[in-house]
């Protein structure tokens, strides 16, 4: 596939990379994230893109020749087959499995896979713990794993326990892992074909990968944040001594997306919000995790792409504390301009522009809020043009007027 443009894919990057150096570009760049927004005039639902990631591929033709974005979101999307096949009860996505209409997106809710009592069984040998314990839990045709023994390796132990893998139960979780390995594989390969699909159509890959800091990770895979937020005011040390460990996960993941080579690292945010967690909270069980990220990404030669869900008025001056121009901030509710002032010499700021806007709002309103946001945001540099939050439905009359007056209006 040949796609003419002016608009090139060295003519895109440059424009990222010099607002993320905190320069003027030629214009401000259009790089709304977007999650299933594809989909939203292509009559595929999202239970099929689920079912196979490569149904996306004319979707993301279409956005992406209609809107001249200046970074590909690849769509954040669960690998159905491969949870079908896992028995996968963590998450709920559309289909028959759970009851939920095709056309409706997935939802994770908030649950604990670890009790107050095996944090220390968690930290003294994570693998353990995530294989024998995690595994069965999130998963129903995994149960078998929790007989599975893997700690004996002296003389003729390793033999012993190695016989627990002769357990039928043992054996039958076995053969579903390796399905469910088959079918994420070919969820991976679906989807560097997608970002291979958008640089074809000159748009530098953006958010590919990532994954969340230490106490969000925690919180996420194990703890759950009813939980967690309540063990900081009464085992503080056992939630220190539980990040450390998550970090050492968060860490190999920054290490495996420099050795591919990509330049944007994502950080979703999830409980660092200011109604979630005191100052003094974050910057002890939050910040120190999140930060040493950015600076291991910044050393990797790579971008922290980080997202602050919810509310983070309260953190803008901590948020400061980065290498300068190596961080780019989506927020989804700020005071843009405290973000703005604050931020302005130090980080490339993005996001704020309310996601639903472009679903309920009107043509002018989203014109004057773009160009509200653009006279705020666009003197000296450093900012993209970006929503709130993923987008999954949109107007294609509201989304015209966002990009066209972002383009036009946009220019230095």
């Amino acid at each position: 596939m040949t796609y003419q443009t002016e608009n090139t894919m060295d003519k895109r990057k440059k424009r990222v990379a010099d607002v993320v150096a905190l320069k003027e570009p030629d214009r401000v760049p259009f790089a709304p994230s977007v999650g299933t927004g594809y989909l939203e005039y292509s009559g595929i639902s999202r239970y099929e893109t689920m079912m196979d990631l490569r149904n996306y591929k004319q979707p993301v033709i279409d956005f992406l020749t209609r809107y001249e974005v200046d970074l590909f979101w690849a769509p954040t999307v669960y690998p159905a087959n491969a949870m079908e096949v896992l028995g996968t009860e963590y998450i709920r996505w559309p289909g028959q499995t759970w009851g939920i209409p095709n056309n409706a997106g997935f939802q994770v809710p908030d649950k604990t896979f670890l009790n107050e009592d095996q944090y220390d069984e968690f930290i003294k040998d994570p693998s353990r713990f995530i294989f024998t314990k995690v595994y069965p839990a999130r998963h129903k045709n995994l149960k078998g794993l929790e007989k599975a023994v893997i700690n004996n390796v002296i003389e003729f132990g390793h033999y012993a326990s190695m016989a627990s893998f002769a357990d039928p139960e043992v054996q039958s979780a076995l053969h579903y892992l390796m399905r469910g390995g088959e079918e994420s594989l070919k969820w991976l390969q679906a989807s560097g074909e997608l970002v291979g699909l958008a640089a074809s159509l000159e748009t530098p890959p953006g958010v590919v990968t990532g994954c969340t800091c230490a106490y969000d990770a925690f919180a996420d895979m194990l703890r759950g944040y009813i939980n967690l937020p309540m063990d900081l005011l009464t085992i503080p040390d056992k939630v220190q001594a539980a990040c450390e460990v998550m970090d050492e996960f968060s860490q190999q993941a920054i290490e495996d997306a420099a050795a591919m080579g990509l330049e944007y690292f994502f950080i979703p945010l999830h409980g660092g919000t200011d109604e979630m967690m005191s100052d003094e909270g974050y910057r002890k069980y939050y910040w120190p995790w999140l930060q040493k990220m950015i600076y291991h990404i910044a050393d990797k030669g790579m971008i922290a792409y980080v997202l602050t869900e919810g509310k983070y008025n309260s953190r803008l001056e901590t948020l400061k504390e980065v290498p300068k121009g190596k961080v780019i901030y989506m927020f989804e509710q700020v005071d843009i301009a405290r973000a703005k002032k604050v931020l302005g010499d130090t980080a490339c700021i993005c996001g704020n522009f309310p996601t639903t806007d472009l679903t309920y709002s009107t043509p002018e309103r989203v014109v004057e809020d773009t160009k509200r946001m653009l006279d705020i945001c666009m003197p000296g540099g450093g900012f993209m043009m970006n929503c709130s939050i993923a987008l999954d439905n949109f107007k294609r009359e509201l989304m015209d007027a966002w990009y066209e007056t972002t383009i036009t209006y946009g220019k230095y």
